[in-house]
């Protein structure tokens, strides 16, 4: 993630402040998973931030996420990152947004021992085989009203993974 002089990030334009923050909390409802394997609600987040001891309204939540409110107090920095299980570092340096990155993934694969159980099986499998089981999923996650690719998935270049 790169800004510009003008605060853009990756091309999208915006302010380096305002901008960077909201979309790294973006990128947290996006990609965390809550104790029910889907993305957490503004008002679960607000929640949880809450109980953990940093009062957070749902509403100001909203507004640091869509970039409206520009200027979070370092308490609600720290009431957001404990509230999705993050290093507060995450929205204050790019080496730990990374590695938050790389340890959201790493739990959301340990998050369901079923899912990680499916994943060891596929090992060995040829690669028709291992389409055929993805296509399956696919349809899988429609049936459950899911999209058919997790939100981080969507948009990827299957052969860039």
């Amino acid at each position: 993630m790169t800004a510009n002089a003008n605060g853009a990030i990756d091309g999208r334009p915006g302010d380096l402040e305002s901008g960077l923050f909201a979309y790294r909390l973006e990128e947290l409802f996006r990609t965390v998973p809550g104790p029910n394997g889907r993305a957490y609600s503004a008002k679960a987040i607000a929640q949880r931030s809450t109980e953990r001891g940093f009062r957070l309204g749902e509403s100001y939540l909203s507004q640091l996420r869509s970039g409206k409110a520009k200027s979070p107090s370092f308490r609600t920095v720290e009431g957001i990152a404990a509230a999705f299980g993050v290093d507060v570092h995450y929205f204050l340096e790019d080496g730990a947004a990374q590695r938050t990155r790389d340890e959201i993934d790493k739990l959301r694969m340990q998050a369901n021992a079923d899912v990680q159980l499916a994943a060891f099986r596929l090992a060995g499998l040829s690669n028709d085989k291992v389409t055929v089981v993805n296509e399956l999923i696919k349809v899988l996650r429609q049936q459950q009203g899911l999209p058919q690719d997790p939100p981080d998935l969507m948009g990827a270049d299957p052969a860039a993974t």
